[in-house]
């Protein structure tokens, strides 16, 4: 039997670019897993080229380069950070997907009390830069990510597919009860795990817990193809 081939789909976050997950891309890569990591419509450019794309434009980002990666993968992983976890649902109901993973993904936004509490520290340049960040994003910008947002809800008991959930307790942006949400809104097939980080804040991949979150999200993955391998060579 021709052993199957793995593709890891790493979609970043509203406003970000794909320095967003780079950390976890690399050691994907590393470790010989096909990997995927589109710039969504709009992002990674100017203000003005992001208040010219929709929702609809960072969705089609994501579906072209699902199939970019299914040209050379057998199975797809579906990794998604913040909205682009959002991504990963809608991706996750109308592709074949084997494993989801979402790390700090909205189901409230905006933690302002958490945002106040870390504009008087000093913190991460990553995490400063999506607070300030949000002086710069065009209106029309923050309307589309909403509707996504809202219309992303109904589609959370669709998914049935084996679903991981990262989550760092000091989140600034995103509100960390979303991934008690999340977990709960999904179909129970899912089989929700959240997993998470108490010394972070919503740049997982650039924080104090990196290599944790890194390390888990790796373990993760061989533990599921493991446990698919053994499934599949076990007789009828």
């Amino acid at each position: 039997m021709m052993k199957e081939t793995v593709g890891c789909l790493l979609i970043h976050g509203f406003a970000g670019d794909i320095n967003d997950i780079l950390p976890l891309a690399r050691r994907l890569r590393e470790e010989g897993y096909h990997v995927e990591c589109p710039t969504l419509e709009g992002h990674g450019t100017t203000r003005r080229q992001m208040a010219k794309s929709t929702r609809h434009d960072w969705l089609r980002s994501a579906e072209e380069a699902y199939k970019r990666l299914k040209m050379r993968a057998d199975s797809i992983v579906v990794i998604g950070f913040s909205m682009g976890g959002l991504l990963a649902f809608h991706l996750t109901t109308n592709y074949p997907v084997e494993l989801l993973i979402t790390l700090n993904t909205p189901y409230k936004y905006w933690d302002v009390k958490q945002a106040m509490s870390y504009l008087r520290e000093d913190f991460p340049t990553h995490s400063r830069r999506y607070i300030q960040g949000i002086g710069r994003i065009p209106l029309s910008s923050m309307v589309q990510f909403r509707r996504l947002l809202e219309e992303t809800k109904p589609l959370l008991p669709k998914i049935t597919t084996p679903y991981l959930l990262l989550q760092a307790r000091l989140d600034d942006t995103v509100h960390a009860v979303s991934a008690e949400i999340l977990a709960s809104s999904v179909d129970a097939a899912a089989t929700p795990q959240i997993s998470w980080y108490e010394h972070s804040n919503h740049m997982i991949l650039h924080g104090p817990d990196k290599e944790e979150a890194i390390q888990y999200v790796m373990e993760k993955i061989k533990e599921h193809y493991a446990s698919y391998a053994t499934a599949a060579e076990l007789p009828n």
